[in-house]
């Protein structure tokens, strides 16, 4: 069975709109072994912050998927923000095992935001939040600074051409037992996954990415996969509030032109 991210039905993009509307001073938690309607990963919990949604999974210290929708006047106030000091650290507000900075120092590896930390820079307390560990992973510096942060540059474009776009993203484990840094045991994923989706002319649209975490040099075309090629990969349903024919439609286009240009 796929784990729904984007739906059942919507809750969590009815649930980050609420977060955004009202403040509260501690992150919403559920632990999906207490729910049977939930996403099947019992070792799992998803926490909805201010900006952004995880599924953080404590074995692995880091997160399994993050999703949000970032619009285009987010991207736009983003410009207009002073600059906020990075500060990488656990989340307070969970008591689950989680990295630390000490896990990262001297590994080779990097510090990777999955929620991107310049897509929160609208609210002081989003970005601040992209910054816990719950949605870092290890990544190649290389692979980061690369076509990880074009496919990041991509995403904002589409949020300024299309109004908005959804975004999903997170580790890829190929391996039964993943190397580990620092004393916390944090795993190095093998590879790391982006989906997105938009609406254009009344019709949703899709494309997914698969980058190897890794310092070869890949261009973003070289990246690209259906949406459906990758929850298959995956195990996920990316965007399942979707009507069944317009999902399966929309998800197993490779419309490159449409995205890359």
């Amino acid at each position: 069975m796929k784990k729904i991210i984007f739906g059942f039905p919507i809750l969590i993009l009815i649930v980050a709109f609420i977060i955004r509307i009202v403040s509260a001073d501690a992150v919403s938690i559920e632990d999906h072994s207490s729910s049977s309607d939930m996403i099947e990963e019992p070792t799992s919990t998803t926490l909805h912050y201010t900006g952004f949604t995880v599924s953080y999974n404590p074995s692995t210290r880091q997160p399994d998927w993050v999703s949000y929708t970032l619009t285009a006047e987010e991207v736009e106030a983003t410009k207009h923000t002073p600059k906020i000091p990075r500060c990488f650290m656990p989340d307070p507000n969970l008591d689950l095992p989680q990295a630390t900075n000490e896990d990262y120092s001297g590994s080779g590896w990097v510090r990777g935001h999955m929620a991107r930390r310049q897509d929160m820079k609208w609210s002081e307390r989003a970005v601040k939040e992209s910054d816990y560990f719950t949605n870092i992973c290890p990544q190649n510096k290389e692979m980061n600074n690369g076509v990880w942060h074009q496919i990041e540059n991509l995403a904002r474009k589409l949020a300024v051409k299309y109004d908005s776009v959804q975004i999903v993203c997170g580790p890829i484990f190929v391996s039964n037992t993943p190397e580990t840094i620092g004393p916390n045991h944090v795993h190095i994923p093998d590879s790391f996954f982006k989906a997105f989706l938009i609406k254009h002319q009344d019709a949703y649209h899709t494309i997914a990415f698969i980058c190897p975490n890794n310092p070869d040099s890949v261009t973003i075309v070289g990246t690209v996969r259906s949406v459906n090629t990758v929850e298959s990969f995956t195990g996920y349903d990316f965007f399942g509030f979707l009507d069944d024919s317009v999902e399966e439609t929309a998800e197993d286009e490779v419309e490159v032109g449409l995205w890359v240009k």
